[in-house]
């Protein structure tokens, strides 16, 4: 009876017992300044989801690759999740969005000698110039929508480079990562560039859980609860105000 009673007492203690901690391998790119393994803990987003998770009693590890590959393995269920996102369609269909990390306004770069004082209009205007970007962002789907001719190269800092060598005429991209790259890649010729006062987009960014991989429900469900708690102990707010983020 002795047994009995001990192996009951044991099991109800399991299972009253808090879910065990996992680490959570999550893919992530290069953009800098809000991504980078080049960066101090991965940079600020790195940061805040490492936060959260910490706070539910997880962690998490990075491995960065292409863009586009974190977004097609993601909505495969080939990995958990990937960071940081702006929602698009396919998206939708297949992930999991968090509540965001942070957001992010999408400008357009250009050259002044070459454009002057321009700004953004909206997409008719779009359609008289050569308009570049990157492969794998959010608005190749929303140009593609909107009829809006362009070419994309596999990343912002070959971007850049074909908006200075006149090959394009306008480039978009976050304003920080614009500047940030500039600043670091081409720093010669950042008196040259220019960004758009109007933004193409402000929109959120997301950690996008995929909703077909056996650990998908269980991660955002523990990024719901940690974001809830670094958000009301102020962590999250001392992080963004240290990286100059919005939220």
């Amino acid at each position: 009876m002795k047994r009995i009673i001990c192996l009951t007492l044991t099991l109800l203690a399991v299972s009253l017992s808090p879910a065990a901690a996992k680490n959570f391998e999550l893919v992530t790119g290069e953009w800098a300044p809000y991504v980078s393994k080049e960066m101090q803990a991965g940079g600020p987003t790195a940061i805040i989801v490492s936060e959260v998770m910490k706070a539910a009693g997880h962690t998490v590890s990075f491995k960065y690759m292409p863009w586009k590959r974190t977004e097609v393995l993601t909505q495969k269920g080939k990995v958990v999740g990937t960071f940081p996102w702006t929602a698009n369609e396919e998206f939708k269909k297949t992930c999991h969005l968090s509540t965001p990390i942070a957001h992010q306004k999408m400008v357009f770069f250009y050259m002044k000698d070459k454009l002057g004082d321009w700004d953004y209009t909206g997409y008719d205007a779009l359609k008289k110039l050569k308009v570049g970007g990157s492969e794998g962002y959010t608005y190749v789907e929303l140009f593609k929508n909107a009829g809006v001719k362009a070419e994309y190269a596999p990343n912002i800092v070959s971007s850049l480079k074909m908006l200075l060598h006149g090959r394009r005429d306008v480039v978009p991209e976050s304003q920080l990562v614009g500047w940030q790259t500039i600043k670091t890649q081409l720093p010669a010729s950042e008196s040259k560039f220019a960004s758009s006062q109007t933004p193409l987009f402000i929109k959120p960014l997301h950690l996008m859980v995929s909703k077909s991989h056996p650990d998908g429900q269980e991660l955002i469900d523990a990024y719901e609860k940690g974001f809830k708690i670094i958000k009301e102990n102020g962590v999250y707010a001392k992080i963004l105000a240290e990286h100059g983020l919005s939220e």
